[in-house]
């Protein structure tokens, strides 16, 4: 596995639906729970979550090499045709 940091501060999209909705749901979770708890690290984990999945780019999944975007929509800032596998269309499926 490679960690590369200059790679980490260049931004693509590297965030896939299934992975933004786990991090919208563990990142509010992470935030209520640290509300209860009073933690601060747990709830600046929740709220770097809610943003990674609101932005659709991880730091470390760039610094890795890593994305969870389809092969087709991979890097793409925004796909040339309209599709639902990143966010980008109306229909599902639709390439």
């Amino acid at each position: 596995m490679n960690f590369d940091f200059k790679r980490m501060f260049r931004y693509e999209r590297n965030v896939g639906d299934q992975d933004r909705n786990i991090r919208y749901g563990v990142g509010a979770l992470s935030i209520l729970i640290s509300i209860f708890l009073g933690s601060v690290p747990l709830l600046l984990l929740g709220i770097a979550l809610l943003a990674s999945g609101y932005t659709r780019f991880c730091p470390l999944y760039a610094a890795m090499g890593r994305t969870t975007l389809p092969p087709c929509c991979a890097g793409k800032e925004k796909p040339a045709e309209p599709h639902t596998c990143c966010g980008g269309g109306e229909k599902a499926g639709q390439h």
